[in-house]
């Protein structure tokens, strides 16, 4: 596992390449992952590096406001849709989380293993479904961040490093 440090500025890696997503307006999108993006407004331009030969994976977190109403069963609404997506072979994780601060509010924290985990993703049928399924319990249009990461998992943040126990 990697350690965390602030080496860099944000949005630069150490060597000071910036990395991540550029937004562009009037682009096209460059994959079905980036016609997925579309969907919710966002056109996207994921610049995909390697670091020490280990493809970056797409890291994804996205904001969803659910109706005051179905805020409680939120999580049983996705669950199909939950469960699907971390079966699937290039799924890293697929986390839900609720706000403290908003109870209507859920995060998503998602990543796959690559561009092609991510395009499978975007084209399975329990995506598809959930393209009708989720929106109705929807108070807008989600928000989200979509970027690339050298890496395959979670680094320890090094800021908060526990002493091991011996």
């Amino acid at each position: 596992m990697q350690v965390h440090s602030p080496v860099a500025a944000p949005g630069m890696d150490a060597a000071g390449k910036t990395s991540g997503l550029s937004v562009e307006p009037d682009a096209p999108p460059c994959d079905a992952f980036d016609a997925a993006f579309r969907i919710m407004g966002v056109h996207a331009k994921a610049d995909v590096s390697l670091q020490n030969g280990v493809p970056a994976m797409i890291f994804i977190t996205a904001k969803f406001r659910i109706r005051p109403e179905d805020a409680d069963r939120w999580p049983e609404i996705a669950e199909e849709f939950t469960q699907a997506t971390r079966a699937e072979p290039g799924c890293l994780w697929f986390d839900w989380s609720r706000s403290i601060a908003d109870p209507t509010e859920y995060v998503l924290v998602e990543a796959f293993r690559d561009d092609d985990a991510g395009a499978a993703h975007v084209q399975s049928e329990h995506f598809k479904k959930a393209q009708q399924t989720l929106p109705p319990h929807l108070v807008e249009t989600p928000r989200i961040v979509n970027t690339t990461v050298p890496q395959q998992d979670w680094s320890l943040l090094g800021e908060m490093a526990v002493p091991e126990k011996s």
